[in-house]
């Protein structure tokens, strides 16, 4: 095998970890790493060697369409829309220029080491979209770790919209017996969106973090040496993530303000007939890679009242993150919305997707409990449920579905099946960036298991392709 991995943010430092596990049991994998910053590039060098690390340049060239010979192999201006700020908010001209530029970087690189996977870290930006377009370009097997939600762990999926991978089986007895308990207990006791397995005892790997001024000193000299590199936003939010007790002032007295801009504080002020539409966080990679399109949010509560019966109105609740981040303009619009009710930020949104005829979201996990509780929704976006859910609801589409969804519960059997399915492709591993509370990722036997189900895909992906020859 010979993989290329895409070297966002902090990933790098997982995937340097888990180099060196394969090295240890005597896996025969040729690496190669993209990064999207220097930031780890002298560890690399020392680990692969200078052929088999590259760093991207963002800054690109003044071109424009057409201008050149070169033809990006996929939807350039949808990819570029999962940017969350760097070059987003840059003149067109420039966004296409350091567009083609980043895909001709990447694309020369895997010309050059010839890949058979690419194991993506997180599509956060535009970056990751290149990096999987030109990985299917030069025939690579895209690998992307996706958490499992509820159910805990990651599975690997081929995409970056979470698509359970071609070896997926709902139909074993043992995975089943786990779906079965795994509803069981979920209806009885609900497990939180993401969460991780108890690491108490095991040993924490190194995290390769210089002191905060070696840092500052170094993001200063990226900056200088970078023409266009330099960008408020990025130094207001480094500024912020160093001082968590201002940030997290200046984030409760926005969440003071902006929980007033609501019209449901209680369950029992539901309606009696609604649709249930929870806000996702924005700008967020869960909801700019798969479906950019939505987000502007009022773009799938339009789509959705406009859709709705005239005896149904929609519920829409704040994200309990974003409530901080939010501008209260936003929470008010809503407000001055026909057919819209904002539910306190506080409710639960279990109890809230219980209630609900139908819900409705792009990517959410919302989707999700509502399937684990037996009750249909529909995603406007690719997410692991969407094909357990009929698929993704195209806006033409979306007034049938309603009509035909709208207060209709889903047989025990299915909600098995479905749920099964996950837990035949799921691997009781931790997947992020390092730094996450009680650090889940950089822990030994997590690095260990992580690197070994990541092989077990590939095996598995190869013995399904053999087998359907």
């Amino acid at each position: 095998m010979r993989v290329v991995l895409h070297g966002f943010g902090s990933f790098p430092i997982v995937f340097w970890h888990m180099i060196q596990h394969a090295r240890s049991i005597g896996s025969p994998i040729d690496w190669a790493i993209i990064l999207t910053t220097d930031h780890h590039r002298e560890l690399f060098v020392r680990l692969l060697g200078a052929e088999r690390v590259t760093v991207l340049n963002h800054v690109g060239e003044e071109r424009y369409p057409g201008s050149g010979d070169l033809v990006y192999p996929g939807a350039l201006y949808r990819d570029i829309e999962a940017e969350k700020r760097t070059f987003k908010y840059a003149p067109a001209g420039k966004q296409y220029a350091r567009a083609m530029s980043l895909y001709r970087q990447v694309r020369d690189f895997m010309r050059g080491f010839e890949p058979t996977h690419a194991l993506v870290s997180q599509v956060e930006g535009f970056d990751g979209k290149v990096f999987i377009a030109a990985a299917r370009e030069y025939g690579a097997e895209v690998v992307v770790p996706t958490s499992c939600r509820n159910l805990g762990g990651t599975f690997f999926s081929p995409d970056d919209v979470e698509s359970l991978p071609v070896y997926a089986n709902g139909s074993e007895e043992r995975d089943r017996v786990s779906a079965q308990a795994f509803i069981e207990n979920f209806r009885h006791a609900p497990k939180p969106a993401r969460w991780s397995p108890d690491v108490s005892g095991d040993e924490v790997l190194d995290a390769f973090v210089p002191p905060l001024p070696v840092r500052a000193v170094a993001a200063a000299r990226r900056w200088l040496a970078t023409p266009g590199g330099f960008q408020w936003d990025y130094l207001r939010a480094s500024f912020l993530n160093n001082l968590p007790f201002l940030r997290d002032r200046i984030w409760a007295a926005r969440r003071r303000a902006n929980e007033r801009h609501c019209d449901i504080r209680s369950i029992e002020e539901l309606p009696r007939k609604f649709i249930f539409y929870p806000l996702q966080y924005t700008p967020e990679s869960s909801i700019n890679t798969p479906a950019p399109y939505f987000l502007d949010q009022f773009r799938a509560i339009d789509a959705i009242r406009f859709a709705m019966p005239s005896d149904c109105v929609l519920v829409v609740k704040e994200h309990p993150a974003c409530i901080l981040l939010r501008e209260g303009s936003f929470m008010r619009r809503l407000q001055n919305t026909s057919g819209v009710v904002v539910a306190h930020y506080g409710l639960s949104s279990l109890e809230l997707v219980k209630r609900a005829g139908l819900t409705i979201s792009v990517t959410g996990t919302a989707t999700l409990e509502a399937l684990l509780l037996g009750r249909r929704a529909v995603t406007l976006g690719g997410s692991l449920v969407s094909g357990m859910l009929g698929g993704v609801c195209s806006l033409g589409d979306l007034e049938s579905r309603i009509t035909r969804e709208l207060e209709a519960d889903i047989p025990d059997a299915e909600v098995v099946t479905a749920i099964a399915t996950l837990f035949n492709v799921r691997h009781e591993v931790s997947f992020g960036s390092p730094g996450t509370p009680g650090e889940p990722v950089l822990r030994r036997k997590n690095i260990s298991r992580l690197t070994e189900a990541f092989i077990d895909h590939c095996r598995r992906v190869q013995l399904a392709a053999t087998h359907s020859s």
